[in-house]
């Protein structure tokens, strides 16, 4: 029986490092990172199989095509490495890789943002339309998704 592959994706900061704590306990799983390319991911990742972009802003006036070309990036990695799961902590970059992976057949499992506490990530807003799992770290902010049935409160990952 084959390992179930597992593709951690996350932005920089925060997000990253709940990602790192995650992925600690999945060792026994196949694995790959999809993350922004910072000092500290490159270090903390220098064993690991990785594909790494440098960060993009939203407010950058040549946001959308850099946005389109990520995208198209990570359809290449997703559609040669195929994973069985992908579990996200946010943010921009990981949009492309939930629906992305989606489409390719990926379960996806998005966990809100521990900086959330009363309202909702745009990255969150985006992807709880495709996500398998949605996890909340705040019970305030569970209240937030109160129409979606797939919303659940996990406890911070700290």
């Amino acid at each position: 029986m084959e390992k179930l592959k597992i593709c951690f994706t996350s932005s920089s900061g925060g997000h990253f490092n709940q990602l790192l704590i995650l992925s600690e306990k999945y060792n026994e799983f196949e694995k790959f990172f999809i993350t922004e390319k910072t000092n500290f991911s490159q270090q903390e990742l220098k064993n690991e199989k990785k594909f790494m972009f440098n960060v993009i802003n939203r407010k950058e006036k040549n946001f959308k095509k850099k946005f389109i070309r990520l995208s198209l990036s990570i359809f290449k990695i997703l559609f040669k490495e195929r994973p069985d799961l992908i579990i996200s902590t946010g943010a921009l970059i990981t949009v492309p890789v939930c629906y992305i992976g989606k489409i390719l057949g990926s379960k996806v499992i998005f966990i809100e943002s521990f900086a959330k506490v009363n309202s909702p990530t745009l990255s969150g807003k985006l992807v709880i339309k495709i996500a398998d799992e949605f996890i909340v770290q705040w019970k305030e902010l569970e209240r937030e998704y109160n129409n979606e049935n797939k919303v659940k409160y996990g406890g911070t990952i700290y």
